[in-house]
């Protein structure tokens, strides 16, 4: 249980979930092939963006709601510049908080075994 915690942790902070010494980006959104340190693939064939994508679109459609019923209750007078003000800080934050996403994301499929098995399916293709 641990291991899978600090597997997702480094995913998410942007280290290679196997060693965690590892980047995984190249710059904010590009994401590196593999770890230079202990060559963990971080891509197979597949691209693996939809479940980072599932997980950033979530977490702001979660706080999307709940900024909206806060609006709702305490500033309802005021309900047109809030929801404005609200659609720009998800915005911002869905685009900062997709990267985090994808670490998590890759971290996720290390913890599962889906990336061993994308490896496995490489080989056979190539």
């Amino acid at each position: 249980m641990l291991a899978a915690i600090v597997a997702l942790w480094r995913g998410f902070v942007g280290r290679c979930p196997v060693c965690g010494r590892g980047r995984m980006f190249r710059s904010f959104y590009t994401l590196i092939e593999g770890c230079a340190l202990c060559g963990r693939r971080y891509e197979g064939m597949g691209n693996q963006n939809t479940g980072a994508m599932g997980i950033s679109v979530t977490l702001t459609t979660l706080l999307g709601f709940i900024g909206g019923f806060l609006l709702v209750l305490y500033v309802p007078d005021q309900l047109v510049l809030g929801l404005v003000c609200l659609f720009v800080l998800l915005t911002i934050f869905h685009a900062i908080f997709y990267r985090l996403a994808r670490g998590l994301w890759i971290g996720l499929l290390s913890i599962t075994g889906a990336m061993d098995e994308d490896e496995r399916r490489d080989e056979f293709f190539l």
